[in-house]
């Protein structure tokens, strides 16, 4: 499982991801960079589910630019996954599929998803007796969509942590709009485990390129051990990242004078 949040402003795109990888259940990394850059595109993919699979994919899809990458994107992307559900994971594998990048034609950034699984298999059954995919079709087509975050926390979760759903993504600070969304999965169980954690990347795409930056550390996840997250005063997280944010501005300002 991996955690992946984003969404689209219009002059950029914006990722962020987690670090972890599982063995038996057990976290083995906790330091992995699952927004993989597409050589020669101002554009990146991800994955959920098996963590090396997004970094599988990466290498195999045929393009030659994002616009001719979006066109075929859907056979491509279905195609890699049943081959390596089959010939790594026994036949059996869910993932969603997030491909974020800058069309060339029409100059702008934009975010697409595809939801994957190896129909009938255990993996599958896994997620359709999730609450929050309940009634969903997992195997989707591929759409173009303003923000996403997967794994969805439920809108009960949302306002728990009083989370802006209506926000205005042209005005919010993405590190931070992205990492509180990121906060409320990783207090989420899926299969009685929690499952994101390690460390939080920012992929920025705009029509310059690509910039990729660690924006958070959880240092009580380490391979080996289980993901205990501490509990969290949402209020006084929201007060912490608003002063640190002004910290970086007044660091700004003061550069520039």
């Amino acid at each position: 499982m991996s955690a992946i949040n984003g969404f689209v402003r219009s002059n950029a795109a914006f990722l962020l991801t987690d670090g972890l990888s599982y063995f038996k259940g057990i976290p083995d990394d906790v330091n992995l960079n699952k927004a993989h850059r597409l050589y020669r595109l101002n554009a990146v993919v991800a994955a959920t589910g098996p963590a090396q699979f997004g970094e599988w994919l990466s290498g195999r899809l045929a393009y030659k630019s994002f616009d001719n990458l979006i066109k075929t994107a859907e056979l491509q992307i279905t195609h890699h996954f049943q081959r390596y559900a089959r010939e790594y994971r026994n036949g059996d594998a869910a993932s969603c599929v997030v491909l974020a990048g800058w069309h060339e034609k029409e100059d702008r950034p934009a975010i697409y998803s595809i939801e994957l699984e190896t129909a009938g298999t255990p993996k599958a059954l896994l997620v359709r007796q999730s609450a929050e995919f309940e009634e969903k079709h997992v195997a989707a087509s591929l759409t173009e969509l303003p923000i996403i975050s997967m794994p969805p926390p439920s809108l009960e979760e949302f306002q728990a942590a009083d989370y802006d759903l209506i926000a205005d993504l042209e005005k919010v600070d993405p590190e931070s709009y992205l990492l509180h969304c990121m906060e409320i999965q990783r207090r989420k169980r899926f299969d009685g485990r929690h499952v994101v954690g390690g460390h939080a990347v920012l992929t920025t795409i705009t029509a310059s390129g690509v910039v990729q930056r660690l924006v958070h550390v959880w240092p009580e996840d380490q391979p080996g051990s289980r993901i205990e997250p501490v509990p969290i005063d949402w209020s006084a997280w929201r007060a912490e990242r608003a002063a640190a944010r002004s910290a970086q501005d007044r660091v700004a300002r003061a550069g520039r004078g």
